[in-house]
């Protein structure tokens, strides 16, 4: 009773310690130090998205102020007994608040001012070249302007000056998409890495248990003849051996994946792929590639980035036609010299502009040619290797169909050499079989054993290999 509830303890442990490739993948993805260039590189890409939306979209106010002083003087010869104005001091003062603002669906700009202005006016009048005797002579004329405007601008045809802003902007989200890519490239490389690793630990511990099982067998063996046990003695010391070279490579890449991962509770740990996992067929292809893998999502930014550039300098070649919106309000009060006033009015303006050049912008026509060669070199490279992807995944597959068949044959061969070591052990305690022979049968065991391990191994690599192909290494979990 206390045997089994230790075997059944001793099992508790065991599957405790196992470690399923979810929790290896999640250890791995844990380690950002491996990733953190390539984050920062995601953040740098972030940070000038959203300056370039601040600095296009957002409302942009300007604060302008002026003042202006000037004096007139006036030397005037003349016979006239009219009265003119001898000196001028102008003191004008003006402050103006303008918020622009640029939408990133279209070219259109959007403005709204307001303006104060105070024009103050001190006059001296004379008469044939003497101070006026009046009560008019000096006088003030005091006024103030507030002026409010709202303006819409769309250009129908060439984009004005924020047009390099938008396409900056328009750059920079697919900027940062594909950074993204990158760091995705990133982490799925250094996971595939270690998930070969895991592949081998988990590869070094099946060899373990089959040398060991074979060594069990050896060991338990009750020789009938004196010349069997040296015999024997042999087979153990052989097996013992084996499972010392194997034990090293396996410490080894336990090392390994301690170091890199910087985790040492890799050293209590055992392996545990789920060996039923099969590789999921996709019914198209090509659309799937064209849609989850990478190398051409990001062949695909690269064909529209430089689409931006075409379309924007194509735009730079046509003739300007702006729609133009005004609304306006000015509200006004002074004085002259003999009167005071108030007023309001409202202007209302829509209009078109055109204009055109003279001639052909040498420098733009050179950009719109050199992008469509770009864009069409991309679409090949592109094209290219879509199909590259395409047959190598091909190849996977048979390969794939080819190592799942491999691997159903080592089954029936494990249970086939199973039966005949029980039936070979049964005979050499009947004494109709040889200590040789019974080695023999055991061997024969342990290599197919080994070679179903190596198998599976191969198939693993394979698929991982696959699912690499298709970039899903990182999605699957």
């Amino acid at each position: 009773m206390k045997i089994i509830a230790s075997m059944i303890f001793l099992l508790f442990v065991i599957d405790a310690l196992a470690l399923t490739e979810k929790a290896f993948i999640d250890k791995v993805l844990n380690q950002d130090t491996n990733f953190e260039k390539d984050k920062i590189y995601v953040a740098i890409k972030q940070i000038e998205l959203d300056a370039s939306k601040r600095s296009y979209a957002d409302w942009n106010a300007d604060l302008s102020a002026s003042l202006l002083n000037s004096y007139y003087d006036i030397d005037n010869n003349t016979t006239s007994t009219a009265i003119y104005d001898k000196y001028r001091y102008n003191n004008n003062k003006s402050l103006k608040l303008s918020i622009k603002k640029n939408f990133l669906s279209n070219p259109s700009t959007l403005t709204f001012s307001v303006k104060r202005s105070i024009p103050d006016v001190d006059i001296t009048r004379y008469k044939q070249d003497a101070l006026y005797i009046g009560s008019d002579s000096k006088y003030s004329i005091t006024t103030f302007d507030n002026t409010y405007k709202i303006s819409y601008k769309y250009p129908l045809l060439k984009h004005g000056e924020s047009a390099s802003g938008l396409k900056t902007y328009r750059r920079d989200i697919l900027d940062l998409e594909r950074e993204k890519f990158d760091f995705d490239d990133a982490q799925e490389g250094f996971l595939v890495a270690r998930l070969k690793q895991f592949i081998d630990w988990n590869f070094y511990q099946k060899n373990a248990e089959v040398y060991q099982d074979y060594s069990q067998s050896l060991t338990i063996i009750q020789v009938n003849k004196v010349k069997d046990k040296s015999k024997l003695n042999t087979a153990i010391l052989r097996a013992k051996q084996d499972i010392s070279s194997n034990d090293s490579k396996l410490q080894s890449l336990k090392r390994a994946l301690v170091s890199v991962l910087n985790d040492s509770s890799l050293w209590f740990e055992s392996p545990k792929i789920n060996t039923e996992k099969r590789s999921k067929i996709m019914p198209d292809l090509t659309q799937y590639l064209q849609h989850n893998v990478r190398f051409l999502l990001k062949l695909e930014i690269d064909k529209r980035l430089k689409k931006i550039d075409l379309d924007y300098h194509n735009n730079q070649s046509l003739y300007k036609l702006d729609f133009n919106i005004d609304a306006e309000r000015n509200d006004n009060k002074g004085n002259t010299m003999t009167a005071v006033y108030k007023s309001k009015s409202i202007l209302y303006t829509a209009g078109l502009n055109f204009s055109m050049p003279i001639g052909v912008d040498v420098n733009n026509q050179k950009d719109i040619q050199v992008a469509q060669l770009n864009l069409q070199k991309l679409n090949i490279d592109y094209n290219n290797k879509l199909k590259d992807i395409r047959s190598d995944v091909e190849a996977l597959i048979v390969g794939l169909n080819l190592k799942k068949k491999a691997l159903d044959t080592y089954q029936k061969l494990r249970i086939g050499v199973e039966s005949e070591a029980n039936l070979a052990l049964k005979g050499y305690l009947n004494d109709s079989v040889s200590i040789t022979a019974l080695i023999d049968v055991y061997q024969e065991k342990r290599d197919v054993e080994l070679d179903y391990v190596k198998a599976l191994k191969d198939y693993q690599e394979s698929l991982l290999k696959y699912d690499d192909k298709l970039d899903r290494v990182l999605t699957r979990y």
